[in-house]
């Protein structure tokens, strides 16, 4: 029995070491190639999109001359 947990103390110790020393080869990025978008025009592409959401278009819609007239 107590070779048994000599023997698992050592190879956990040399399975911690080997992970330590080696190390696995890390993954590079490519380029971001054609079209590819930063975050500040992502921004600015969400911003203007719930810009025109905003805006008030469409044949119902109301302007305010006619607001105006409603609120009597």
């Amino acid at each position: 029995m107590f070779w048994l947990q000599v023997s698992t103390l050592v190879l956990v110790n040399v399975l911690i070491a080997s992970m330590l020393l080696v190390r696995a080869p890390r993954a590079q990025h490519a380029g971001a190639g054609d079209g590819a978008l930063n975050v500040w025009q992502l921004i600015e592409e969400v911003e203007a999109e719930r810009q025109r959401e905003a805006e008030s278009t469409g044949r119902h819609c109301l302007n305010t001359d006619t607001l105006a007239r409603l609120r009597i």
